[in-house]
């Protein structure tokens, strides 16, 4: 063989360096997993002083999943959230606190009318509980959720399916992976979907996207990621379910009935550049830089006040909002983590730098709808038919925000380690435009007003783990959070950030000669500092707020034997508003003080079961069963706590058949057709759907 020969060999064989999600036989989510969220290192869960939990892309095929609502069923403690998804995006608590997203490490939109997401392109889901400022800068106080997306490989991949089911529900995908030809050392991928649905109780989406990626080696030390995501998103917002009575009772109508007004829609497109270069200097030097531009256009037109239905049987004080928003996200990281030792003690450091823009334009008006009897409810078809309308706001949003970050894991020995963080982030922003003073009533001033604020946010995080073995970690840990909101839902920008902070301790094992996880947290969470209007204070809002949450978690996996799995979590929790500041219910003539209640949309109990178990051997190898339970406690839909959302507990199951290059698979929902509640809205509660079936079948060629 001629060395010519020879480097074309070794060109063929080579494999593309890959970000290490799991090595070897590790499962995900196990102590010896590495979740890059919990550090933004390779280090395993084990030695992280903080609960992070996986959810990996083997569990959402079998469950079926389709949507972020179902998935984050996995995730102990999480909930979905009326208030600031508004029926058309996600948006989730945990710990009874907000949680923000990240795609691959990058902040992924705000907490408000962000978007849907679907499951076509990811890996896994890695969910860090708590205030996760130290390492991701301006973040919510109930975690960072972190999607993890497909990367592609060099040898060849193919992927195609579709699926059909209730409510007119259709979708169809393909990935394909592969190294590009004539294009040494470069890799690809395509991932593209349609999905339709009609949807429960006429609730219609219809999605598009298309996620190609490409990875070139450009040395043995370095590479290059260059991936890119649009979206189209069209889908029809409820953000009423079932309203409550005059009684404080969910209205004993059908859980079809429709309070919505049917000219409501979103339509969301969603263009996302990232470039990400990887340069391994050393066996203990690493550097990665990246940069994304996310740009987004959200044009709505949805309900947004209402009242519960009245002595009379009407719900009043109806509005709807029409607003559009363009937006463009600009973020540069660059980051490097040097593994070095002091002596016997050994060091895990990362060192960073983040610039962030946000450039928001924003146009909202208001409209005033009619009353509807809630026992016969007679909705809006057209915007026609509002009572009056007016322009509530057109602004511009802009930030710019420029950080610095450290962090260092310090193994003092085999069995303790440390873990030190601090964060920095200056952010300048500004909300200039028109407002107008009260967008419902028939004559109110329009002025031009501007917020401009200068802030500078240093946030920490700290904690230590007790290893007396290998199998098993003790670990206890703090950290802090800083918020800003650049959201166009409230009329202007607060002009300061929101704080949070966790105290956490806990317990990480592997038992049974590794055939069982189990992950027991007990936590304090609090939010505090965002603004509330307390009695006397002239109707001045104030960074009086806080919100705190006091609770245990466990999460669990076991497989007793081949082919048999069992997953589960639950939380029992006390979350509880600490703010002084009063509310209103106008319909029961009710005002008082929201000190001690529960944060609207809270439950204090949740469990999550999931098994099964897939035939090893005989003509039937390869068929599966599955089977699992979803209970969720009561919440409430409003801050006085007294419009209650019952508790529920449905079971879904499944079964699939994988032959040869085929998956065929069933997955029933709501086995029983039990009607429940999935979550408030700001009146009432949003019904889940009824007994459901999906069948699916898909295509893999590797």
């Amino acid at each position: 063989m001629t060395s010519q020969d020879g480097e074309k060999e070794k060109e063929k064989n080579a494999t593309l360096p890959e970000i290490k999600v799991t090595t070897g036989r590790v499962r995900p989510g196990t102590i010896e997993d590495v979740a890059r969220t919990g550090s933004k290192t390779d280090t395993p869960l084990r030695d992280i002083p903080a609960t992070v939990n996986v959810v990996p892309a083997s569990v959402l095929k079998e469950q079926g999943v389709i949507e972020m609502n179902d998935a984050m069923r996995n995730v102990s403690s999480v909930q979905p959230l009326m208030g600031g998804g508004y029926g058309f995006a996600n948006s989730f608590t945990s710990r009874g606190l907000a949680l923000s997203f990240f795609r691959d490490y990058i902040p992924d939109g705000n907490l408000q009318n962000n978007y849907f997401r679907t499951m076509y392109d990811i890996e896994r889901i890695e969910v860090l509980k708590g205030p996760g400022s130290a390492l991701f800068g301006v973040a919510g106080p109930g975690g960072s959720l972190n999607l993890v997306t497909k990367q592609p490989r060099y040898n060849f991949g193919l992927s195609a399916g579709t699926m059909l089911g209730s409510f007119g529900t259709r979708n169809g995908y393909v990935d394909v992976t592969g190294a590009i030809p004539y294009l040494p050392n470069v890799a690809g991928r395509l991932i593209a979907d349609m999905e339709h649905t009609d949807g429960f109780r006429g609730l219609e989406r219809n999605i598009v996207e298309a996620s190609p990626s490409f990875t070139w080696r450009l040395a043995d030390d370095k590479t290059l990621h260059v991936d890119y995501d649009h979206r189209e998103l069209k889908i029809k917002p409820d953000n009423f379910g079932i309203l409550f009575d005059a009684n404080s009772n969910i209205a004993n109508v059908s859980r079809d009935t429709r309070y919505y007004s049917r000219f409501n829609k979103t339509d969301h497109t969603i263009n996302r550049l990232g470039l990400t270069h990887h340069w391994t200097i050393s066996d203990t030097l690493s550097m990665r830089t990246a940069f994304v531009y996310d740009a987004r256009t959200l044009e709505l037109l949805r309900n947004a006040g209402g009242n519960q239905g009245n002595s009379s049987g009407f719900s009043t004080g109806r509005t709807a909002y029409q607003q559009f928003d363009n937006a463009g996200y600009t973020t540069l990281q660059n980051e490097f983590v040097w593994k070095t030792s002091t002596g016997p003690v050994k060091h895990t450091f990362l060192g960073g730098f983040e610039y962030k823009n946000v450039d928001i334009n924003a146009a909202r008006s208001t409209y005033v709808l009619r009353d509807i009897n809630i026992f016969n409810p007679m909705v809006e078809t057209s915007l026609n038919e509002a009572v009056r309308s007016a322009p509530t706001f057109d602004r511009r949003i802009s930030s710019d925000q420029v950080s610095f970050y450290a962090q260092d894991q310090i193994d003092l020995t085999e069995q303790f380690k440390i873990r030190l963080g601090i964060r920095n982030d200056l952010v300048k922003y500004s909300d200039k435009g028109l407002q107008r003073a009260n967008p419902t009533a028939p004559v109110s001033t329009t002025r031009y007003r501007e917020i401009v604020q200068t802030r500078s946010m240093t946030t920490y995080s700290t904690g230590g783990v007790y290893q007396p073995t290998q199998n098993l970690a003790f670990y206890a840990g703090y950290s802090t959070g800083a918020f800003i909101n650049l959201s166009t839902e409230p009329q202007a920008l607060s002009t300061a950030p929101e704080t949070s902070d966790q105290v956490e301790v806990g317990a990480k094992m592997m038992l049974f000669d590794g055939k069982a996880d189990l992950n027991v947290a007990l936590f304090q969470s609090s939010r505090n500092n965002y603004f509330v209007t307390l009695p006397g204070s002239g109707n001045i809002p104030t960074p009086d707020g806080k919100d705190r949450t006091r609770g245990v978690e466990v999460s669990l996996g076991f497989r007793p034997i081949a082919g048999w799995s069992i997953i589960g979590n639950g939380v029992v929790m006390d979350p509880e508003t600490r703010a002084g500041n009063v509310a209103t219910n106008s319909v029961l003539g009710i005002t008082r003080s929201v000190f001690g209640t529960r944060p609207v949309g809270v439950a204090t109990t949740m469990g999550n079961l999931w098994t099964t178990y897939e035939i090893q051997s005989g003509l039937a190898r390869g068929l599966m069963f599955g089977f699992g339970v979803t209970y969720k406690g009561d919440s409430y839909a409003d801050s006085l706590n007294l419009l209650k959302v019952p508790s529920y507990v449905v079971f879904d199951a499944a079964a699939s058949y994988r032959i040869k290059k085929v998956d065929l698979a069933v997955n029933i929902k709501n086995l029983t057709d039990k009607t429940y509640y999935t979550n408030p809205t700001f009146a009432g509660a949003l019904p889940g759907n009824p007994l459901s079936a999906f069948g699916s079948i898909r295509f893999n060629f590797n």
